[in-house]
């Protein structure tokens, strides 16, 4: 950047001499014509004054005393004459001068403050700080610095130049990392307010805000998801969530068709196509069920059977401050993906230490169960304030890898780190 920044203003410097340059050519051209014509004047009025003198001396006029005065003055006035002539050549060459180097010295005071009011400034250090992401390939903490500068660019940007779509989008995108759904439904309303049609931010929306309200589909969460569905009914984030509404209102056979739907968008090796997969066995689960009239649980004949329901031991560590009426939330998370529980249990800090069991039977909504994923993590958080969205103040613990396709054992966690 600074390369091309010097070269800007060494050009700036030229277009600024430039005229000065060739005015002064132009005008020292001028004047040295103006000079030539005078003085060959003054010489030819000279010649004739010498001639008129030389005939009044001849003729008795005057004597030669008075002659060798009138030619001598003569002489002197055709010398002055030139003199004056060429020191307005040289007083006119160096007129206006002056002012360049202060031109020159007034323009980058004056245009570095103005670039970095109006000027790509900010957006060229955050196009380096992604670019620099791409580098740290396994440094956690050179990653982690660098998110960092990143999201305080970015932070930094869209307060002075609010109407950057893409920033406000890179901002949600790295709150849902952090598990900031809040902050990320308020980036991507940020967004909307910029582009209030487009339908990916509607459909991103409508799923923080589903995510924020524990997964319930409340007011503004229905109004969110028609609004995205309105603007694009073959989105399959819209889709997911219109099959999860359809199913919890006792509707699976709509539910299918959704997620159907939504398959039809993805890729068949994909996670989300397998989620959505789950979530239409589910749901065809259900109407067999209704249709056979049988309250009894199906028994599914899969691989996955025997890894649907993992035993957790969840405890405090004795340096939490906590009361025994706070919530604490014991979740299955994806190893990699979105924050989504797969399955979620509700507490109260006065029970632990307990042991539960974490199933399909604690899934969070349709199609996103444990027996959908193959890799998970295991949470269990101590919320300060009550709510199932992390937030700061909050302590928490993240068990390693766990791989369904294996026998689990019981899986300890105790909550001993405070959020930032």
């Amino acid at each position: 950047m600074t390369v091309w920044v010097v070269a800007l203003f060494l050009g700036a410097f030229f277009f600024l001499i430039y005229p000065f340059m060739t005015n002064s050519l132009g005008l020292d051209d001028i004047f040295s014509e103006e000079v030539k014509i005078t003085e060959k004047e003054n010489v030819r009025l000279y010649k004739e004054q010498k001639t008129l003198f030389q005939q009044q001396l001849d003729r008795g006029e005057i004597d030669n005393q008075q002659y060798e005065n009138l030619l001598l003055e003569s002489k002197h006035l055709l010398l002055l004459n030139t003199q004056t002539g060429q020191n307005k050549l040289l007083g006119t060459s160096s007129s206006g001068l002056w002012l360049l180097p202060i031109l020159l010295l007034i323009l980058p005071i004056v245009a570095l403050p103005i670039y970095q009011e109006i000027g790509a400034g900010q957006d060229q250090k955050i196009a380096s700080l992604i670019e620099r992401q791409s580098f740290f390939g396994q440094k956690d903490t050179d990653q982690l610095q660098g998110n960092n500068q990143l999201i305080a660019a970015l932070e930094a940007r869209v307060s002075s130049r609010p109407e950057n779509v893409y920033y406000w989008v890179m901002l949600a995108q790295s709150a849902i990392a952090d598990d900031n759904l809040i902050g990320a439904s308020e980036y991507f309303a940020a967004a909307l307010k910029i582009n209030p049609r487009d339908s990916f931010l509607l459909a991103q929306y409508a799923e923080s805000l589903f995510l924020v309200d524990d997964s319930r589909f409340t007011d503004r969460v229905v109004s969110a998801v028609d609004a995205a569905f309105s603007a694009d009914q073959s989105n399959h984030t819209v889709l997911g969530l219109k099959g999860i509404e359809a199913f919890v209102n006792g509707d699976p056979d709509l539910a299918i068709s959704y997620w159907r739907r939504a398959q039809d968008q993805v890729d068949t090796s994909s996670s989300i196509y397998i989620g959505l997969q789950a979530g239409i066995d589910r749901a065809q689960e259900f109407t067999a069920r209704i249709v056979s009239g049988s309250d009894d649980e199906l028994i599914i004949d899969d691989s996955n059977a025997l890894q649907r329901a993992i035993k957790v031991e969840v405890s405090l560590s004795i340096e939490v401050p906590f009361t025994s009426d706070q919530v604490v939330f014991v979740a299955a998370v994806r190893d990699s993906g979105p924050p989504m529980p797969l399955a979620a249990k509700k507490i109260q800090a006065g029970q632990l230490p307990i042991s539960i069991i974490l199933s399909d039977e604690d899934a969070v909504m349709p199609g996103q169960e444990l027996s959908s994923a193959k890799d998970i993590k295991l949470v269990a958080r101590l919320s300060i304030s009550g709510s199932a969205t992390p937030q700061s103040g909050d302590w928490e613990t993240t068990s390693k890898t766990i791989k369904l396709t294996e026998e689990i054992e019981t899986v300890s966690l105790v909550i001993d780190q405070k959020r930032p």
